[in-house]
């Protein structure tokens, strides 16, 4: 326990923290490091002594100082709580309580995204998404945004295969009502229906839904859960930041697959739901 609070007095220090990150990718000398953090070399010298007493960097024989082992590990599993405090307000609302310890202890991987603070901005974000997809559509969601539908019908005309994890007690259906903004034709509908016995659309399903998540083969945003419970939407997007993509994907993978495929009585009221909306029309 004393060695964990030398290490994080030692990293509680500003200039010495970003003297370790500036070390993380390259061999500095004083005078180089100095000049970067813009402080006084008599001061920087100070830090790397301190530094160099805790084990976290090392000095070779030509002056110049890189990351000991113990400093490259160490500064790896600080990125998750240097995430976390840089976003304290987001995650003094919104709960990882529910994720796996495997997950949650990457957290750190999200470090290059954007935080979404608006829930406009994030549909926004994933209406773009979908437009933009060339293979695949990942998701997993508590419901359907409004307007996605439309959407996903035009990606999947254009070739995408979807994969998804929704709620066990959700209803399977979509609006056929024209009035609503996710209104989709019965000819769409029952190109979904068939897409799915093909395959190309294959959803699976939980009791419960522990986080919000988007993404395709560039991009993607995941969304944690409120304290209380329930989605605000509100969470943070890729871009193209190729750690927070594989953190998304592994994050999927994992629901995916503990998620159960659609029994057969399932796809047996979605078939009956459709014949019954083409009664409908004939009438």
């Amino acid at each position: 326990m004393e060695r964990l609070c030398d290490l994080y007095f030692e990293l509680s220090n500003e200039d010495r923290l970003e003297i370790l990150r500036k070390l993380e990718g390259e061999t500095m000398n004083v005078t180089g490091l100095a000049r970067v953090l813009e402080i006084t070399t008599q001061e920087c010298s100070r830090h790397l002594a301190r530094l160099s007493e805790a084990v976290l960097v090392e000095r070779d024989s030509d002056g110049g100082y890189s990351l000991s082992q113990y400093g490259h590990l160490s500064l790896k599993l600080t990125a998750g709580q240097r995430f976390v405090s840089g976003h304290r307000d987001y995650f003094t609302d919104h709960t990882l309580e529910r994720l796996p310890p495997e997950l949650v202890s990457r957290i750190g991987e999200l470090q290059g995204g954007r935080l979404t603070d608006n829930v406009m901005v994030t549909f926004g974000f994933v209406e773009s998404l979908i437009r933009d997809t060339e293979e695949y559509l990942l998701f997993i969601h508590d419901q359907y945004l409004p307007t996605i539908l439309p959407l996903g019908v035009e990606a999947m005309r254009r070739g995408v295969t979807s994969r998804s994890v929704e709620l066990k007690t959700k209803a399977p259906g979509r609006s056929l009502d024209p009035i609503r903004p996710d209104y989709i034709t019965l000819e769409d509908e029952e190109y979904f229906i068939q897409l799915w016995h093909e395959g190309r659309i294959k959803p699976r399903f939980a009791e419960e839904v522990h986080v919000f998540l988007y993404l395709n083969e560039k991009e993607s945003l995941i969304a944690f859960p409120l304290s209380e419970g329930g989605f605000d939407y509100l969470g943070f997007s890729s871009g193209e930041d190729p750690a927070l993509h594989k953190y998304c994907m592994d994050f999927f993978e994992y629901y995916y697959e503990r998620a159960e495929p659609p029994d057969q009585e399932r796809l047996a009221r979605t078939d009956e739901r459709l014949d019954l909306y083409k009664n409908k029309g004939e009438e």
